[in-house]
């Protein structure tokens, strides 16, 4: 379950409470820190994908019998795929939207 909490801060309600404690002077690299967020989110969705993998193949070869661990490595590997996919999503949306700005 706590594969799953690494992905909260994509949660558009969540209250950062860190984020009024900081000075004024580290505002300004915001951009860096979204970059790393969101490369972060890919490792871990990748990962997720990855463990997934690891465990059907120990279900097919035999080593294994434990479906349930199995099928829930698979549904949290769908789901984070599918909230980075929204994600991606909405990006490409806000970017449009910008672009489509008259100045």
């Amino acid at each position: 379950m706590a594969e799953i909490n690494n992905i909260n801060f994509l949660l558009p309600n969540k209250l950062d409470d860190s984020s009024s404690s900081k000075p004024a002077g580290t505002q300004s690299e915001s951009g860096a820190d979204f970059s790393a967020l969101l490369k972060d989110a890919l490792s871990s969705v990748n990962d997720a994908q990855l463990e997934a993998n690891e465990a059907v193949q120990k279900v097919l070869s035999g080593e294994t019998k434990d479906i349930h661990s199995t099928m829930i490595a698979l549904q949290k590997a769908d789901v984070s795929l599918k909230l980075m996919l929204e994600v991606k999503n909405k990006i490409v949306e806000a970017y449009q939207e910008v672009m489509r700005t008259q100045v």
